[in-house]
C-alpha cells in the first residue's frame, strides 16, 4: 500500500485551486471596461428530458454559472426535441430543432442556426463540433474510449469513421479542452494533434457533494437500496476496463472475519456485463456478501457515498475519475487505481495501488478495513483535495477560455 504521488502540477488541479490567473483577470477586465458582450453558442443536446449525464450536470453547471457571473453576455443554447435546460429568459435564448439525422443535424442544421444568430465563440462539449461554423469553435473531448477499446463492439467500420472525424473535428476547432493530462496526451497521439492546440480542464464538482452528517438520511438510503453497513462501495458501469471482476475477486480473497463484516455494494446500471460479474461472485462463494444495487438516483449519491467505509475504484482506464472525487468529497476514504488519469484526480486525497497486483490490493484493502483511524485520516485528505476541483473555479476557467476567443472576434 502507498499514498499517491499528488500529480496537481499536472491534473489542472492547482489551477482550479489558485482561481483566475493576472493575465486572465486583465483580459476579461479588457473586454469588460469596453462593454464587450460576447454570444457565446452552446450545443446543449446532453440536456435531455429525464436524463442526467455527466456531462449534461456539467452544460448546467456552466450555464447557471455563467448567466449570472456574464450578465452582458448572450448565451445561445442549441438542442433538438429532446432538449430541456430550465435555463431560459434573461440573457439565455434556446434554439430548438428537430433532429432526425444526427450528421445533418450536426453538419447543417446546427452551424446554419449559429451562423444566422452571429455567435462569437461556439463550444461544443463533446467529440462532435459544426465544422462550418464562422466563429472560433472550442470542443471538449472526454476520452476516445471507442478507440482505446476497439473489443467493445463498435466495429472497424465505426472505428474507421468515428477516427476520421474526430480528426477532423480536432483539426477545426480553435482550442480542444481535455478532462485530464493523460487524455491530453491520448487526444494529442490518436488524433495526431499539435499538444499545444489540447489544454486541460478537469471535470468541476457540484456543491451537493459533501460530508453528509443527517444519520437519518445514511439510513433512508441504506434501507432504499437494501444495503447492510459497513460497506465498501463501487459506483461505475461493469465495462471490463472498469475491473469490477478484479474487485470482486480480491474482495473474495480477504480474511473471512473482513468479508462477515462489510458488505461490498456495487452500484451502477446492469449493462452487459453486470451478468458476468454476479456469476463470478456466485462462482467465488459470495454472492450472499456482495449487493448489486443498480442505478443510483442523484439525490442520493452523496448519502451513499458518505455511508461507506471505504470507495473502492479498481479502473484500468479512465479519462478523468468522477466517482473517487465525489467519493473524497463526501468524506469517504478512496482507496484507487493508479494508471490513467486516476492519480492526476486523487493526488494526495487517497491510496493508490497498482491494479495487477492482487496481493497488494488485498493488502491495501485489507488494512484500511481493520483501521478506522487511518480511515478517519484518509478521509480527511481526500476532503481537502477535493476542494481543488469546485465547480464554479472550474466554471469560471471554462468561461474564460470562451471569452479568450470569442472577445478577439471582429465584429
Amino acid at each position: 500500500m502507498r499514498r499517491s504521488q499528488s500529480n496537481e502540477d499536472l491534473s489542472g488541479s492547482s489551477a482550479a485551486q489558485r482561481g483566475v490567473s493576472a493575465g486572465e483577470r486583465s483580459s476579461y477586465s479588457s473586454a469588460e471596461a469596453k462593454g464587450v458582450g460576447v454570444k457565446i453558442g452552446i450545443d446543449i443536446r446532453e440536456l435531455e428530458r429525464g436524463k442526467m449525464t455527466g456531462i449534461g450536470r456539467f452544460l448546467r453547471n456552466f450555464i447557471a454559472y455563467g448567466r449570472q457571473a456574464r450578465p452582458q453576455y448572450e448565451f445561445i443554447l442549441y438542442g433538438n426535441q429532446h432538449s430541456v435546460t430550465g435555463l431560459g429568459g434573461g440573457n439565455v435564448e434556446e434554439r430548438i430543432r428537430e433532429e432526425g439525422w444526427t450528421q445533418w443535424w450536426d453538419q447543417v442544421l446546427l452551424p446554419q442556426m449559429a451562423n444566422a444568430d452571429g455567435v462569437d465563440v461556439f463550444f461544443s462539449p463533446y467529440i462532435k463540433g459544426p465544422l462550418r461554423v464562422r466563429c472560433p469553435l472550442v470542443v471538449t473531448i472526454h476520452d476516445l474510449m471507442d478507440l482505446v477499446f476497439p473489443e467493445y463492439g463498435s466495429g472497424a467500420l465505426f472505428r474507421f469513421l468515428f477516427k476520421k472525424m474526430a480528426m477532423r473535428v480536432g483539426r477545426r476547432a480553435d482550442l480542444v479542452l481535455a478532462d485530464s493530462q493523460h487524455s491530453a496526451g491520448d487526444i494529442a497521439r490518436l488524433l495526431h494533434l499539435q499538444k499545444n492546440k489540447v489544454e486541460v480542464l478537469p471535470i468541476g464538482l457540484e456543491e451537493r457533494y459533501g460530508p453528509v452528517k443527517d444519520g437519518e438520511e445514511l439510513a433512508r438510503v441504506q434501507r432504499k437500496y437494501n444495503i447492510e453497513a459497513p460497506y465498501v462501495f463501487y459506483l461505475g458501469n461493469f465495462k471490463p476496463h472498469k475491473n469490477v471482476q478484479g474487485l470482486i475477486e480480491v474482495f473474495a480473497s480477504l480474511a473471512e472475519p473482513i468479508r462477515a463484516e462489510f458488505q461490498l455494494v456495487l452500484g451502477g446500471r446492469e449493462d452487459r456485463w453486470c451478468a458476468e460479474r454476479k456469476a463470478l461472485a456466485e462462482t467465488l462463494g459470495i454472492a450472499e456478501r456482495v449487493r448489486f444495487v443498480g442505478s443510483v438516483e442523484e439525490g442520493d449519491m452523496p448519502a451513499l457515498f458518505g455511508g461507506a467505509a471505504l470507495f473502492v475504484f479498481p479502473s484500468l482506464y479512465e479519462g478523468f475519475g468522477l466517482p473517487p472525487l465525489e467519493a473524497m468529497a463526501c468524506g469517504t476514504p478512496v482507496l484507487c487505481s493508479d494508471r490513467t488519469s486516476l492519480p492526476e484526480v486523487v493526488g494526495s486525497g487517497g491510496v493508490l495501488f497498482d491494479p495487477d497486483d492482487k496481493e497488494e490490493w488485498s493488502r491495501a484493502l485489507s488494512a484500511l478495513l481493520a483501521d478506522q483511524t487511518a480511515r478517519d485520516a484518509l478521509a480527511q485528505k481526500g476532503v481537502e483535495r477535493a476542494q481543488h476541483f469546485r465547480a464554479d473555479a472550474l466554471c469560471e476557467r471554462q468561461m474564460q477560455i470562451l471569452e479568450r476567443f470569442g472577445s478577439s472576434r471582429e465584429r
